[in-house]
């Protein structure tokens, strides 16, 4: 018999699929979002990362301010509202440079960075070594950014979502999952 908790995370890949997705599909975030905030709670350390809101920032570049703003407003509209008990909030920001950023974050209280869809890979590079310094999450919804840099994301393929763990970025923050989340999502070593 599967634990509660794991048997949970398997209905839900069954219920959005876990085939391979192609990287420029773009995420139904109303069924992405739910299933990568469950993946976290599967974090070993995730009740050490802190207690109150689980506060998201989403981060773009500033051209990209008008479809984060959008894409903030329908994340904080999602039924699925917290992670565990935590409750969720979305807070978007432009990453202009890394002070920035890092100045965002604290005001913020930011517990992961969500990198705003088609942001630019160089940017990202940089956000993501202001995420590994703080040790906060950092996701993804494109498969290629997880391939590259990030640790955890989700892809589409049409309407099928699929975990995508990046192992080494994962533990590069602290992150460490249960072998059998790992066998759920498509890994990169």
């Amino acid at each position: 018999m599967l634990p509660a908790r794991f048997a949970s995370l398997l209905l839900a890949l069954l219920l959005v699929g876990a085939t391979p997705a192609r990287a420029d599909t773009p995420v139904d975030v109303k069924a992405a979002m739910p299933l990568l905030l469950k993946v976290l709670t599967y974090d070993l350390n995730f009740d050490a990362r802190g207690v109150g809101p689980f506060v998201i920032l989403v981060v773009s570049a500033p051209a990209q301010a008008k479809e984060r703003e959008r894409l903030v407003t329908e994340l904080n509209e999602l039924a699925a509202n917290k992670v565990k008990a935590r409750p969720v909030k979305y807070v978007g920001a432009d990453f202009v440079n890394e002070t920035q950023l890092q100045n965002e974050i604290d005001k913020s209280h930011a517990s992961a960075l969500l990198a705003q869809p088609g942001m630019p890979l160089g940017l990202v590079k940089q956000a993501w070594e202001v995420t590994q310094d703080n040790q906060l999450y950092a996701l993804a919804l494109e498969a290629v950014l997880v391939e590259q840099v990030l640790p955890i994301g989700v892809s589409m393929s049409g309407d099928k979502a699929q975990i995508i763990i990046n192992e080494k970025a994962s533990r590069a923050v602290g992150v460490r999952f249960e072998t059998s989340v790992l066998r759920l999502a498509r890994v990169i070593q």
